[in-house]
């Protein structure tokens, strides 16, 4: 997977550099240069949450929420030169959430990890603001692939420290249950992979810094096993702010 990512940002990178040559040398501003299609390298925080629903009760229940990084290349295909584009790129996404407590008299700390690559298919709008700067917003879907999401506890028993780690994916459990505890685990696996639907907003300056933020929403029920699907509902919500250079 890490190889299909890097082959996927080389390939942005060479369409970038194509695109920029097809249109030939920058100019200054009033020239026309503001505006072009190109290549961004971004960086941001995000924070996601995984929302419940049951069908019949209609009662909503929301996890505390991870917080973690990205890094992603995108890149600008001109629509309409200086105003509409069509964007597309890859994102890597890490994201984990702690918690220190105390059950049985045993002293824990659970950790919850995720990793995602994502593809985003959009429409950016841009408008100039003032002569560097812009604004623009866009929307779309964006294709989610989980690489993984696990529950892990720790707990220090005696001399050594024993270990239970949960796969959201499969379900299944990688190491011993830790003695006089037993976690709460979710009723079934999740799916791996998910559908977000989002936008953002954000400001481009000089042609060159990017600041963004925006939201999406996941449109694939999480859960896997039928028996569960057909009462509750799961869905990855998924906010995010960040910077980045365009080239």
């Amino acid at each position: 997977m890490k190889r299909h990512l890097i082959s996927a940002m080389a390939a942005l990178c060479i369409l970038g550099a194509a695109d920029a040559a097809a249109q030939g040398p920058r100019h200054h501003h009033h020239l026309g240069r503001y505006g072009e299609s190109g290549v961004e390298l971004s960086v941001g925080y995000l924070h996601s949450g995984y929302k419940h629903k049951e069908w019949v009760s209609e009662e909503v229940e929301r996890d505390k929420g991870l917080n973690g990084l990205y890094v992603g290349v995108t890149k600008d295909f001109t629509i309409v030169r200086r105003t509409l584009y069509f964007q597309t790129g890859a994102t890597y996404e890490f994201q984990n959430a702690s918690n220190r407590f105390s059950e049985a008299g045993i002293n824990l700390v659970s950790d919850r990890s995720e990793h995602y690559i994502d593809i985003p298919v959009r429409l950016k709008f841009a408008m100039d603001v003032l002569p560097d700067l812009r604004a623009f917003v866009y929307a779309g879907p964006t294709f989610d692939f989980g690489l993984s999401s696990s529950l892990t506890y720790r707990a220090k028993v005696g001399d050594h420290v024993e270990k239970f780690t949960y796969n959201y994916y499969n379900g299944k459990i990688k190491s011993n249950t830790i003695t006089g505890y037993t976690p709460t685990l979710p009723a079934g696996a999740y799916r791996a992979f998910d559908v977000m639907m989002g936008g953002a907003v954000g400001v481009e300056l000089y042609d060159i810094a990017v600041v963004k933020l925006g939201f999406d929403w996941g449109l694939i029920n999480k859960n896997k096993k039928k028996e569960i699907a057909d009462y509750l509902t799961t869905h990855r919500n998924l906010f995010h702010l960040g910077i980045g250079v365009k080239f």
